[in-house]
Order: structure tokens, then C-alpha cells, then sequence
């Protein structure tokens, strides 16, 4: 009976895989947009790819906002356990400590010509992700890991009735802006803003409380239907040219993952980087070219003299912040020193890019949408 038992228990030893004898830990995520929106299927992407590199160890839910928490409860109930993951923009908690806007949308670049590929690369090479965590746990006081993951920007200037040609134009316009830095940054250069959520811009344009908008990118505004609306687009703007979303986990529950596994979720945030860099041009690109062609929309420049005097009232007003919050001039000196370091090289480069395709337009051998 002994022999019969040790053979039994023997090839349950042998047959058995590492996956049966794991223990198997469950991470649930609520975003903050629809799951209609493009940012969703990075998370679920995120999340696949979290559950493969793992060998299933880590089960991955996503869901979309509003199905447990509302948006704007998202990292309370990352912190205290409700959910274990979140998505959402650090600029959402600006109200909570400013220098979230430094992290998800430093407005025009800060004024000194911060663009977002270096902003990225602040914040996997530099002290961007080390301060982002920092914002979180020590001057927020939440339980959470963060990291920046969703480029997104630039974020056109936005959706207007009619063509315009002058600064002196805009300031007529009762315009719909993001709240915080971005909002203030309008009104200093004379133009009347109004904040609201997204789903509240086309209703708002109907009953004429506004006369123009901005939301995110080609594919979301389609998706939210605001070339119903109005058919002039600008998609050079400043006051989100730079847009980064992060996510977050839970602190208690990543620490007690094995280190094998909180390997896998850094990685996995990592590469997410990339799968929402290369979905930003395809997804936008098709979107954009519908809008011309098919919704006979208008792509327009946007006047010269709006650059110049956004960008002069942008230093002033990130100044006052960093007169005011320690962490606030912490962060922006960082921001600072990478821009002194990356904007002479991105110039040059950008520079470049535009060059050959505006040669390539020009002479024919690559067609605008129109």
C-alpha cells in the first residue's frame, strides 16, 4: 500500500506544471474612458499581455469608466483597495496639488519647447517616473504605483464654426478648454473659456453655451461626434501639444507580488509605451482622412500669432505655481534641465520629418487628404 501511494503521489509530482501549483493573483482595472475609445483597448492590451508574460499567474480584468467607481474616484479607490488598477491622466488631480499638469499635459511645453517624445523620455530615463511616484505617495499620501504609459498628444487646438485668421478673432469665442493651467493659459491671452466634461460639449454647442471645443484626437472626437457639430478643425494647438496618461496599481498589493512578477507589470507598462505610440498615428490617421473626405471637414493652420503669445503667458503662469508649491518648482526645474538638454537635438530632427514630408506634398508625390 506504502509502494502504491509513493507512485501515486510520485507522477502527480511529475505531471503537474508550475501554473497548477501558482498562486494566481487578480488585478482589476477601471479606466477612465469609454470602451469605445482607443486608450481602452491599450488597457486591454496591457492586461493580455500581463496574463501571457505571467503564465497566468496575474489575471487581468479592465473595465470601462463609471463601471465600478466614476472617473474622478478612480485613484481613491486604487488607494484604499476598492480596485486594485486604475487609468486615468495625472492632470485629473491637479486640484488636489498642481504639478499633475507637469506629468500629464505641461502646457505648451512649458514655453521653452518640451515636446513629447522628450517628455517621455523624462520619464523613463530621467526623474519623471521617480517624481511621478513621489506626487502620488508622499505629497497625495495615496497607496499606489504609478507609471506615465499613454502617450497621447499633440491634442489638436480644437473644433470651431468658422475659419479664423487672428488672435483678435478668437477672443470672440467662448471656447471650451480643460480646466486648470490650460484654462488660465487661454484666458491670459484674452480668449473666454468655458470647462466641462466631454460628454457634455455637444449638448453645450446646441444650446449655444459654447461656441467651440477641443477634446483629444481625431478618433476620440469622432467617436464623440463633433464634426456634427462644426466642420473648421485646428490641429495645431499648445495648451495640451503634450499629453501622457499613466496607471496605477495598488502599492500594498504590487509589493506583494513575487519579483518575478513585478518584473513582468514593469515590462508590460513599458511596451505599452509603444503600443500607444504606433495606435496614436494609425488609429488617428484613418480618422482624420474620414473626417475630410467623408464628413467634409476643414483642416485649417492655426495663425502664427497664437503661438507667439500663448507661449510668452505660459512661463508666468507655471512661475506663479512654483512660487507658491515647493514640489510644484521640484518638478518644473526637472522638466527644465531635460528640456535645456533634449529641445536643441528635437528641433533638428523634428525639423527633419516635417522637411521631407511637406517636400513630398509639395511636389506631388504624396497627396493631402484633400
Amino acid at each position: 500500500m506504502f509502494k502504491k501511494l509513493l507512485i501515486f503521489f510520485t507522477a502527480m509530482a511529475v505531471f503537474a506544471t508550475p501554473q497548477v501549483w501558482a498562486k494566481q493573483y487578480e488585478l482589476k482595472i477601471q479606466t477612465a474612458v469609454p470602451s469605445s475609445s482607443m486608450y481602452y483597448k491599450t488597457m486591454e492590451r496591457l492586461g493580455e499581455r500581463i496574463e501571457k508574460l505571467s503564465n497566468g499567474e496575474i489575471k487581468v480584468e479592465v473595465f470601462a469608466s463609471g463601471a465600478i467607481v466614476k472617473a474622478f474616484e478612480i485613484l481613491d479607490a486604487v488607494s484604499d483597495g476598492i480596485i486594485n488598477g486604475g487609468q486615468a491622466w495625472t492632470h485629473y488631480w491637479s486640484g488636489k496639488h498642481p504639478a499633475g499638469v507637469l506629468f500629464a499635459a505641461p502646457t505648451a511645453g512649458l514655453g521653452v519647447g518640451l515636446d513629447q517624445a522628450a517628455l517621455l523620455s523624462w520619464a523613463w530615463e530621467g526623474e519623471g517616473g521617480k517624481l511621478l511616484n513621489e506626487y502620488y505617495q508622499d505629497v497625495l499620501k495615496y497607496k499606489i504605483k504609478a507609471w506615465m504609459t499613454m502617450p497621447m498628444g499633440p491634442e489638436p487646438f480644437g473644433w470651431f464654426p468658422k475659419e479664423f485668421n487672428s488672435l483678435a478673432e478668437l477672443k470672440e469665442i467662448k471656447f471650451r478648454s480643460p480646466p486648470g493651467i490650460p484654462s488660465e493659459s487661454f484666458k491670459a491671452i484674452g480668449m473666454p473659456v468655458v470647462s466641462m466634461p466631454g460628454s457634455e460639449i455637444v449638448p453645450s454647442a446646441q444650446r449655444g453655451v459654447i461656441d467651440a471645443a477641443e477634446w483629444i484626437s481625431p478618433g476620440d472626437d469622432m467617436l464623440l461626434g463633433l464634426s456634427d457639430v462644426w466642420k473648421f478643425y485646428y490641429l495645431q494647438g499648445l495648451h495640451q501639444a503634450l499629453s501622457i496618461g499613466d496607471v496605477y496599481i495598488n502599492s500594498d498589493w504590487y509589493e506583494s507580488l513575487p519579483p518575478h512578477l513585478q518584473y513582468v507589470i514593469e515590462v508590460s507598462m513599458k511596451a505599452m509605451v509603444a503600443d500607444q505610440t504606433t495606435m496614436n498615428v494609425s488609429i488617428n490617421s484613418k480618422a482624420l482622412r474620414d473626417l475630410v473626405v467623408n464628413e467634409k471637414v476643414q483642416l485649417r493652420d492655426t495663425p502664427e500669432e497664437y503661438f507667439k503669445a500663448y507661449m510668452e503667458v505660459v512661463p508666468e503662469i507655471m512661475d506663479k505655481y512654483a512660487q507658491k508649491k515647493p514640489f510644484f518648482k521640484k518638478v518644473l526645474t526637472s522638466l527644465h534641465e531635460w528640456a535645456d538638454l533634449t529641445v536643441p537635438y528635437e528641433v533638428k530632427v523634428n525639423g527633419l520629418y516635417y522637411k521631407m514630408g511637406k517636400t513630398a506634398m509639395d511636389s506631388g508625390a504624396m497627396k493631402d487628404y484633400k
